[in-house]
């Protein structure tokens, strides 16, 4: 460890007090464990300890001190040792669980496959997504329709995307329902979740019936992942120009077999499996979010259709990559999304040295968790930081009148995507597929929430999702922004 000073060492750091050898395991639920950590953070300060079953862990909510220990991956600091020994022992062996040089092995391939360039060379298979996605609507939706389930209509979509992106395989999930592979990802993140978070690894002794479903569902996924592998093994066949310049992700992992340093089965499957679970979970759970802000607010609602009309104008789609950088305010009301609602806002990493972070010598091994919204939320960093305002990411330039936000507004400390070298390398996908479906949906329908907001809680499992989010759905027809502003003047 290089000589750095630091006032205080792990023996001054507390906790909330727990019960004898149980600790703090009985005070908290699983599925909000996130926010037991954000209001810990309020009393203990930005480092505290939580303590289950006798293991320490240590947790880190300041910002700054979060932004040092993504930055120093992977030197000083890598993913916790025991996620990874979960995750490859579910199967998920490749570039989410790879550290050091096995890392920037997988990270290039994984980089090259969700190049901006890729991305925007791809903008027109994400376009026909979003019209069958509306081609579904039209034929499958009334006029009006009550408590609707939009967050599945967002997860086909985000897997039609995926596969076509990454494996060449146009599986069309959205408008063809019987493909159940949405439903077999869906148990793998909140499994995971559940055994990070397990004192003991019961599952490995004792199987239950959870346990038992995700074991049949990952073999599903393989029979998938084989015909995707076996579609890509044909096409090098045919082409064999494409060893050289694959054009995919995966037929970039199966041409690397006859390459030095080849990626074995077990990472082919591992990153493809990786690739389908980032690239649908995520997404998925944002335009859930974002959803629900937009669907609880009906002045939102308007601004964001009359940009949608001045944008598109008498198109009823989106058909440049370029139209996609005018949504300013739908953008800034994205980046508020993921500000307030980030899918991923604690993230674990384990010391590989001993090391010090602000003040703090943490030793090596040491198990840390960073909360990154407690930050985003603070009055430090934002004015009226609790409240949803998309103006604070507009220029003046993008703002109605030239009058921009005005007030704290520090945007390095919401990290929606993470940060340093590991910083999400889907995130332009991400936030194209974002714009994309938002608009397909909203110049489509009027949307109410179904419940109150009260009733839509946050529920984390491993990513962070809307708990009983529905929505109601009123087709526009010739329903024109100046209508909708009548009726919230009437309000």
């Amino acid at each position: 460890m290089a000589n750095q000073d630091y006032s205080r060492t792990i023996a001054d750091i507390k906790g909330p007090k727990g019960i004898p050898v149980f600790g703090n395991l009985f005070q908290i639920e699983r599925e909000q464990i996130h926010q037991y950590y954000e209001q810990w953070a309020k009393e203990y300060g930005e480092f505290f300890f939580v303590n289950f079953l006798g293991k320490k862990i240590l947790i880190s909510s300041n910002p700054q001190n979060n932004a040092y220990i993504l930055k120093n991956r992977p030197s000083k600091f890598r993913r916790l040792s025991k996620m990874g020994e979960i995750i490859e022992e579910i199967g998920f062996y490749g570039v989410f669980t790879a550290e050091n040089e096995k890392w920037v092995k997988h990270r290039k391939v994984t980089q090259q496959a969700l190049s901006n360039k890729n991305v925007k060379s791809f903008f027109p298979k994400i376009v026909q997504v979003a019209e069958r996605l509306e081609n579904y609507w039209d034929s499958n939706l009334n006029e009006e329709v009550k408590e609707y389930n939009i967050s599945s209509d967002f997860t086909r979509a985000t897997v039609d995307v995926t596969t076509n992106l990454a494996f060449g395989y146009d599986m069309n999930t959205v408008e063809n329902h019987e493909n159940e592979i949405q439903d077999h990802i869906a148990k793998i993140f909140p499994k995971v979740n559940q055994r990070i978070n397990s004192p003991l690894p019961i599952w490995r002794y004792l199987k239950s019936s959870s346990d038992k479903d995700l074991d049949g569902s990952m073999a599903a996924l393989k029979v998938t992942i084989g015909e995707f592998i076996a579609k890509a093994e044909n096409n090098l066949k045919e082409d064999p120009s494409l060893k050289e310049n694959p054009s995919n992700f995966i037929e970039a992992l199966i041409a690397s077999q006859d390459k030095e340093d080849p990626f074995s089965w077990d990472e082919i499957f591992g990153n493809i499996y990786t690739m389908l679970l980032a690239g649908e979970d995520t997404t998925a759970n944002s335009l859930s979010w974002l959803t629900y802000f937009i669907a609880s607010d009906s002045k939102l609602q308007s601004k964001v259709y009359q940009e949608i009309e001045h944008v598109l104008g008498n198109k009823e789609q989106i058909t440049s990559f370029e139209e996609v950088g005018e949504f300013k305010f739908l953008s800034a009301v994205l980046k508020e999304v993921l500000r307030l609602k980030p899918v991923s806002p604690s993230l674990y990493f384990q010391a590989n040295e001993d090391v010090v972070v602000g003040d703090l010598l943490i030793p090596k091994d040491t198990f840390v968790l960073t909360q990154l919204r407690v930050g985003a939320l603070s009055e430090d960093n934002f004015e009226n930081a609790s409240e949803f305002i998309p103006e604070r990411w507009l220029s003046a330039k993008d703002t109605s009148g030239g009058c921009p936000f005005t007030g704290k507004h520090k945007a390095e400390v919401a990290m929606p995507f993470g940060g340093g070298p590991r910083f999400c390398p889907g995130k332009f996908l991400s936030e194209t597929e974002m714009i994309l479906f938002a608009v397909t949906l909203l110049k489509k329908f009027e949307l109410t929430l179904s419940v109150s907001k009260e009733e839509i809680k946050e529920k984390f499992a491993f990513t962070m999702s809307p708990e009983n989010l529905s929505v109601n759905l009123k087709k526009r027809n010739s329903v024109s922004s100046t209508n909708l502003m009548e009726q919230n003047a009437s309000i």
